[in-house]
């Protein structure tokens, strides 16, 4: 008898394709985040500025326009407050912004904080956590859900806050250095709000911050392929082609149905819906953190499940036959140590990666809510339940994670090459009626993989799955200067505690109180260390232009 678990697989298999671009924040480390900034909110009170929904009346994308205003919320920290000292802006990105609470307590906030006698400040991103313009959402009200718009959120924010309890004090951009900051999406924002608002912000840093939208990224696991261990990703290649002979090469719906069946999915579930739920153990690389408290050992605990030299599983004899056959049909047949793989991998999807019963969801469209249907798809829906950042990969941004894409001079792809652009942008039509592509041009406009500009950092980690969609792409390289930083970050294994090399998706902001175990590992901390130490100088080269200015005044 099927699990609940695998009768909700079965039920949702069979639904239309529904796709999707990848997550910046995985629904694994999303549920830790909640639960860590929980434990944190008595310490953060949130505040609103109200702020205009409608930023730019003579553009036409937005009409009909709006002279209405919303509350945006943010926090700060001025514990560490000294007259003088800067604001520290956390771009809270693409969730809801309390999750960056630790980022003040004991991350990289915390550290310039404390060190420069500064202000740490998040602002939440528009239509996310409570920052919604509107109390319930069709397509049409999301109109204003666009990077531009967010960035001048941001601006508007930095020239007209008041902190409570210091209002005596003007810490507008105006009077007091500002220093912008961001990881993933939202270190992309702060690249481009050092650009586009440089009398606003005195400086930015980017931390894996994604400079340059991509329609179509395969690349996404490049770095998985590079730095993942060896005999793991060979593995997982090995099953993407026995995937691949199936689906793309037979024309055997009887083989189809058989290898349906060996994963506890019913014949009828649409294939590509089915084969985007068996990467969930690749996908968990990007919820890796030198910072055991909130990364997970999903990859590593999964790599060593599918290489290993016994059944990790409970087998029936059927069952073997079955993987026998499948492999013998797709030409790796009579090799038990192959067979011993699949039945691992199939095993470990079954009863591992499924603890949740709306995993399928989760690995088809990254965590996004379920898609309605194509007739509901531009009604309204309570703002808590659109999916903000769904609709901002369908109208600008994409990043469709594809096997089609793949680049085979390369070697053998770890995706199915059955995961096309059409299956995984496929969402945008069934959950917002959105059929066009994504209009990169208006991220990429800004400077894209190319920008730069003086007192802009430039942070990485070397195996960051979102690293391809950085200005430190594998390809590109910079010298690295106090006016712009530049620091791609690697760790050996044996530093960090899962064993796996590099750093992953902005590894440097994660900190550590005295008492706590893991610490950063080297060259994190070595990062951190230059962070400080470079926005410092950037400090007190604002307090020596103001002083200029101010004599000049006189």
């Amino acid at each position: 008898m099927l699990s609940l678990v695998a009768l909700s697989l079965l039920v949702t298999a069979v639904r239309g394709a529904v796709g999707g671009a990848q997550r910046f924040i995985s629904a694994d480390r999303e549920g830790t985040l909640r639960a860590v900034s929980g434990a944190l909110a008595a310490s953060y009170p949130a505040y609103n500025l109200t702020i205009p929904i409608d930023h730019f009346k003579n553009s036409s994308r937005y009409e009909p326009h709006s002279d209405g205003t919303f509350n945006n919320r943010y926090w700060f920290d001025a514990s560490h407050y000294k007259p003088g000292g800067p604001v520290i802006l956390f771009m809270a990105g693409e969730a809801s912004g309390d999750y960056r609470f630790p980022l003040l307590d004991k991350g990289i906030m915390y550290q310039l904080a404390s060190a420069h006698n500064g202000i740490g400040v998040i602002l939440e991103h528009r239509y996310y956590g409570t920052s919604f313009p509107f109390k319930n959402i069709a397509t049409a009200d999301a109109r204003f859900l666009t990077t531009e718009q967010s960035l001048a959120d941001a601006a508007y924010f930095a020239r007209n806050v008041k902190f409570p309890e210091l209002e005596s004090q003007n810490l507008t951009s105006s009077n007091a250095p500002w220093i912008v900051y961001g990881v993933s999406y939202s270190g992309g924002q702060s690249a481009f709000l050092r650009k586009l608002y440089p009398d606003v912000f005195w400086g930015g840093i980017s931390s894996s911050g994604v400079t340059e939208a991509i329609i179509d990224f395969w690349q996404y696991f490049e770095p998985v392929r590079k730095y993942g261990p060896a005999d793991c990703i060979w593995t997982q290649q090995f099953i993407t082609d026995v995937v691949d002979k199936i689906f793309i090469d037979s024309k055997n719906a009887t083989l189809k149905g058989q290898f349906k069946t060996f994963f506890n999915y019913d014949t009828t579930a649409i294939d590509q819906n089915f084969v985007s739920t068996l990467y969930s153990g690749l996908y968990s690389w990007q919820s890796r953190n030198w910072d055991s408290s909130i990364g997970s050992g999903t990859f590593s605990n999964w790599c060593k499940t599918i290489t290993s030299s016994k059944l990790q599983y409970s087998s029936s004899t059927a069952t073997n036959a079955s993987a026998a056959a499948i492999l013998k049909a797709t030409g790796y047949g009579g090799n038990s140590t192959l067979t011993l793989r699949l039945l691992n991998y199939a095993g470990y999807l079954q009863r591992s990666a499924r603890r949740d019963v709306n995993s399928l969801d989760r690995f088809i469209s990254a965590s996004s809510p379920a898609p309605r249907s194509v007739s509901s798809a531009k009604a309204a829906v309570p703002a808590a339940q659109f999916d903000s950042w769904g609709y901002q990969t369908c109208t600008e941004w994409g990043y469709w994670v594809t096997g089609s894409g793949f680049d085979s001079s390369l070697g053998k792809p770890l995706l199915s090459r059955i995961l096309d652009l059409k299956f995984e942008n496929s969402y945008c039509a069934s959950e917002f009626g959105i059929t066009a592509s994504p209009n990169v041009t208006q991220v990429n406009k800004y400077g894209g993989f190319d920008i730069s500009y003086p007192r802009l950092a430039i942070i990485n980690g070397l195996a960051d799955v979102w690293r391809e969609a950085t200005p430190a792409a594998a390809a590109r390289s910079r010298p690295s200067t106090v006016s712009e930083p530049w620091i791609v970050i690697d760790n050996p294994p044996e530093d960090v505690w899962d064993g796996l090399r590099g750093a992953g998706h902005h590894w440097e902001a994660n900190g550590a109180t005295a008492n706590q175990t893991p610490k950063p590992p080297k060259a994190i901390a070595a990062a951190q260390a230059d962070i400080v130490s470079f926005v410092g100088t950037w400090i007190q080269q604002w307090k020596d232009a103001r002083g200029r200015a101010e004599g000049r005044e006189k």
